[in-house]
């Protein structure tokens, strides 16, 4: 042989040698069945002797086949998982990514996965249990129960990790499985990443709902209403986050003395709101006075940002009944005098609404103008508002046993309703404008008590279109002690509402009365429309994410043709014939707003494409708690 041809062989063999082995792949083999394949499978070639350990059992389902979430539903149950060694593991905890919702024959539901999940499991090492480095190696590898082995790849240990898996997979069966899956982790340092696992297992953590703490400005408001027998109804309001109707689901933990049924999802500007209907799995026996809840919500939004949220809470129960007389509970009078105070501030700051505001500056503006009589005037539009307050207290109280969800600002949830509170505010920025003849003070200077009063009234759906949050807890106790408590916190939201009408009664003069109108006061009235005006565009961008765009493009129309409508009627030129078929068309525009915002007409907007994901760089830091405080999953 050629000396240098030698020279050459004997260099390749040594390079071969030295080259490191590749790394094992960082997951066990796949444990296949006809419906399903599971693996257990590692983020790390090669992981810290110290600290957190995060696995994952990796589901892949034949279609239309799914696995379950912690509360499986009306059927089947979820993973449960058992890892050894324990003494070095301890007790690994089983996490839940955010689960689906499954309609079943027969009317069944079931939470769970379907095609592809990861469920992220939570160990730590124990360093105190594992051999010292480059200890002898105690069993061997394919041993039926090995603890640790020599690590060829760093000189260090590797744990063999045993996972004894049960789970159910269903279509409309179910069948059962059980496999022991084995994964050996190679320990040492510096730790490694494994390129293929650690981006999918980081996939499916970036699914893990968030807890209240890590959402800042979250308001959680919860009540459970058992005013009916038999027939308690979970309320939980999320303020300060949204969600698009249609896409968000809210997910309960079972319970050992209740079941849940369907929830009624309610999506406002900066609300959400969810009714569950429950009932108990024993009749006859009386609920304590708090019952603790946990469960998770489905794609919530604020901003730009989509998430989804897991909490737990205790939630006070209410009844309808009174107190039994001689005996008032404990900081009963304090917290409804409380409430009380909430009502009032909360009526007297929607006069600074601009559709409110507006209507306000305008009722001055006629009360200036009309000379003698202010106060009666002043008093007839106080006491149109508290009229209209409690008219609203009873069409509350039958929504409210219809089984619709009420409170100030909730009617903005349904689309109708909102298209007729836009309707209103366009109304009564043409009135200011002088194009519609609509009997209200702000556009007459005639203005005799009648019109204040039914200034007024509608000063009150005005109103409506403004969510105040200092009037949820009010209105929830009032609701949950009875038509007498609703009548009352109603008037005083009213009396609020009111009160620059009270003080003008009370002082009639602070209107400043003069019996010449200045010069200016026609072009305020003008201004003051542009106002009412914008609340238009508050309702339209609440109805946006109600309603489809092109519904919303008809409901636009709709207001355009209205002022067209309005403009062409105001003309001089305009016949009576003319300026009656003109007010016809313009009310058939204000009605036709509203029926095409109707559910019935305009689904809500089909479910946007599925979020993204953050980056799958790294690895989350989970809080490291003992072995004794873990739980395996099921």
């Amino acid at each position: 042989m050629n000396p240098s041809k030698s020279t050459l062989l004997c260099a390749a063999i040594a390079a071969a040698l030295l080259v490191p082995s590749p790394a094992r792949p960082a997951a066990s083999q796949w444990s296949v069945n006809p419906q399903s394949r599971v693996r257990l499978i590692s983020p790390w070639q090669i992981a810290s002797r110290d600290g957190e350990l995060i696995l994952g059992l990796h589901f892949r389902l034949a279609p239309g086949w799914h696995v379950y979430w912690k509360n499986s539903g009306d059927a089947g149950f979820p993973p449960s998982v058992t890892f050894q060694p324990a003494e070095i593991l301890g007790k690994p905890e089983l996490l839940w990514p955010t689960p689906h919702r499954f309609d079943l024959p027969g009317g069944l539901v079931a939470f769970g996965y379907a095609d592809e999940v990861v469920y992220p499991v939570r160990a730590t090492i124990w360093p105190d249990a594992l051999p010292s480095p480059g200890s002898p190696r105690k069993d061997d590898p394919a041993a039926e129960d090995p603890s640790t082995a020599r690590n060829a790849l760093t000189g260090g240990d590797a744990v063999f990790i045993k996972a004894d898996l049960d789970y159910l997979v269903c279509e409309v069966d179910c069948i059962p499985y059980r496999y022991t899956l084995t994964l050996e982790q190679p320990l040492g340092e510096p730790a490694v990443t494994d390129p293929d696992t650690a981006p999918l297992l980081q996939s499916w953590l970036d699914r893990l709902p968030r807890t209240a703490a890590e959402v800042p400005g979250l308001q959680i408001g919860t009540l459970l209403d058992a005013a009916r027998p038999g027939e308690p109804d979970l309320e939980i309001r999320l303020r300060g986050v949204t969600a698009k109707p249609g896409e968000t689901d809210l997910f309960l933990e079972s319970h050992e003395s209740l079941d849940a049924g369907r929830p009624r999802v309610k999506v406002l500007q900066d609300a959400v709101i969810f009714h569950v209907p429950l009932k108990p799995r024993e009749a006859g026996n009386p609920l304590p006075s708090k019952v603790a809840f946990a469960w998770t919500v489905s794609n919530l939004s604020r901003g730009d940002e989509r998430f989804s949220l897991a909490t737990r809470r205790e939630v006070e129960v209410v009844t309808g009944s009174a107190a039994k007389p001689g005996r008032t509970p404990a900081g009963a009078p304090d917290r409804l005098s409380r409430l009380l105070l909430w009502a009032l501030l909360g009526g007297a700051l929607l006069n600074l609404s601009p559709t409110v505001l507006a209507l306000l500056a305008g009722e001055v503006l006629a009360l200036r103008q009309g000379g003698s009589g202010a106060r009666e005037r002043a008093a007839a539009a106080a006491t149109g508002i508290v009229g209209g307050c409690w008219m609203l207290a009873a069409l509350a109280l039958a929504a409210r046993r219809a089984g619709y969800s009420v409170g100030w600002g909730i009617q903005l949830q349904e689309p109708a309703m909102g298209a007729l509170l836009a309707v209103a505010s366009a109304l009564l920025a043409l009135n200011l404008w002088g194009l519609v003849e609509i009997p209200l003070a702000a556009s007459s200077s005639r203005s005799g008590t009648g019109r204040h009063l039914l200034a007024g009234l509608f000063t009150v759906p005005l109103a409506l279109a403004w969510p105040v949050p200092m009037l949820d807890e009010p209105l929830g106790y009032a609701f949950s002690r009875g038509p007498a408590a609703v009548c009352a916190v109603f008037a005083v939201v009213g009396f609020g509402l009111a009160l620059p009408y009270v003080i003008l009664a009370a002082v009639p003069a602070a209107v400043r009365l003069s019996s010449a109108a200045p010069a200016w006061l026609p072009r305020l009235r003008e201004g003051l429309g542009f106002l009412a005006g914008a609340s238009v565009f508050w309702v339209l961008r609440v109805l946006s994410r109600q309603v489809r765009p092109e519904g919303l493009a008809w409901i636009e129309l709709c207001l355009i043709g209205m002022a067209l409508l309005a403009w062409l009627r105001a003309r001089e030129a305009s016949g009576k014939a003319l300026r009656f078929a003109l007010a016809l068309g313009l009310a058939a525009c204000a009605a036709g707003a509203s029926w095409l915002a109707d559910d019935n007409r305009l689904a809500p907007r089909p479910a946007a494409a599925s979020r993204s994901h953050r980056s799958t760089d790294r690895l989350p830091s989970i809080s490291r708690e003992p072995p004794a405080n873990r739980t395996s999953g099921g």
